[in-house]
């Protein structure tokens, strides 16, 4: 997985909380190019994507993904503090396939990502 999140705390919140699968590995890049980076050098099954970024917002990074063909297919995730409807229609209508506001809910989380990476689970046992 690759989390674009410039927050220090934010970063360590969602390691902490994906410590409980041991399967997966997250990246952490701290603004929109090092995520571009990143992901160009060894793509992610999982896109998360903080839509403040310093150098960009996580539209703009998602449309810059979307354009690299080995990126393209990449489910991604909006992470944001702003819970407003307007906001929530905007990422999903930009292309993002889920929407997660900080606080982050962590009851929810784990059926979320786990319909997330099923389909990418599931081309690679293909």
């Amino acid at each position: 997985l690759l989390y674009a999140e410039d927050n220090e705390v934010n970063a360590l919140l969602m390691q902490a909380f994906l410590a409980r699968y041991p399967n997966l590995v997250l990246s952490v890049a701290p603004s929109g190019a090092a995520a571009l980076a990143r992901a160009r050098q060894q793509p992610p099954d999982l896109l998360l994507l903080d839509m403040s970024l310093p150098d960009m917002d996580g539209r703009t990074l998602l449309a810059l993904m979307r354009a690299e063909p080995s990126l393209a297919h990449i489910p991604a995730v909006a992470v944001t503090a702003e819970a407003m409807p307007d906001e929530r229609a905007r990422a999903l209508a930009a292309g993002f396939q889920g929407y997660w506001t900080k606080p982050l809910d962590l009851a929810r989380l784990p059926g979320e990502l786990d319909a997330l990476l099923q389909p990418q689970q599931a081309a690679a046992a293909a």
